[in-house]
């Protein structure tokens, strides 16, 4: 095993921005989503480097499943994707797991943000500023939801867990990388009358949100501001049942250990870098997102850059 390096996989979005493809010299419009490390059956990237090239890397695991995932199911396995967002996106709620396997034969979805760049003033939505569900129901009859929107301010580097459950979402001017569960179920709440390129509404899911949304739910940003990396630095993130994010800022180089049992996922949040493995650099740029299998066990990331490590624990 070595650091597999993922062919990414862009879809459209009505609500796209272009901060992620110019940076990758992509031309075409409208991509607001990315998935970059992904074994979901919506979604396979496929491998770019040494042997296992040209194998999508569910079927890697299907082959290697302990070498890939240690000692973790597949079910356990996280989803990153990035979202470039030039407007608003809906208000939505995920499901947990016993509601999604159920009604969608899916893992439930947790999920978590962190902020490559944002605009001046950008906000996104945690939670209401109301539990009382016919209060929701009637807002959106009226189209007043807006109001009951628990809005907080988003600056580069700032951090956010969105638990199953809560209502959310990304606001306009926000280019963020998504870190959560192996789900692909999001149900609609409010689409703010919204029309897509043919001039129909997308659908709303309010049977299924109002099953599993609590309204008691929210969550505090945690803010992380760029430095200049004079030395070597380690900030837990999040740290829940389903996956933990670390940030670590490094000033010259850091060694990390998979110990045989668990998955790396490395998403490069700030400058280029390159990983050392068994001799071997393998040279990372900016917005890259690399998986480190857990049979690899001690590899090196040098360079003064910024890196979220995401792991099952």
């Amino acid at each position: 095993m070595y650091p597999l390096k993922l062919k990414p996989i862009y879809d459209k979005t009505i609500w796209a921005n272009d901060r992620l493809t110019k940076l990758r010299g992509i031309e075409e419009k409208g991509l607001g989503t990315c998935w970059e490390i992904t074994a979901h059956p919506y979604a396979q990237n496929e491998i770019l480097n040494g042997e296992y090239q040209g194998m999508t890397l569910s079927e890697l695991i299907e082959q290697k499943e302990h070498e890939v995932l240690g000692v973790h199911p597949w079910k356990k396995m996280l989803r990153l994707a990035y979202l470039d967002a030039k407007e608003d996106l809906s208000i939505q709620v995920h499901p947990y797991d016993e509601y999604a396997v159920e009604h969608e034969n899916d893992n439930g979805k947790t999920e978590s943000w962190y902020v490559l760049d944002a605009d001046e003033g950008a906000t996104l939505v945690a939670g209401t500023l109301t539990d009382d569900p016919e209060v929701i129901r009637k807002a959106i009859e009226d189209e007043t939801l807006e109001k009951y929107l628990r809005k907080v301010p988003i600056q580069a580097g700032d951090f956010i867990y969105i638990n199953a459950g809560m209502l959310h979402a990304l606001g306009a001017g926000i280019f963020a990388i998504e870190v959560g569960t192996n789900s692909n179920t999001t149900y609609r709440f409010y689409d703010y009358g919204r029309k897509d390129e043919n001039g129909n509404g997308r659908p709303l899911h309010l049977e299924k949100s109002f099953d599993v949304v609590d309204l008691t739910l929210s969550s505090e940003k945690i803010a992380n501001p760029i430095g200049n990396f004079e030395k070597n630095s380690e900030k837990v993130l999040a740290d829940s049942d389903e996956f933990q994010v670390i940030l670590y800022d490094i000033a010259d180089e850091m060694t990390f250990d998979t110990e045989g049992k668990d998955f790396h996922c490395l998403s490069f949040v700030c400058n280029d870098a390159e990983i050392v493995y068994n001799g071997t650099r393998t040279a990372v740029s900016y917005t890259e997102n690399i998986l480190i299998p857990a049979a690899c066990g001690t590899y090196t990331i040098k360079g003064k850059c910024r890196v979220l490590k995401s792991i099952v624990k």
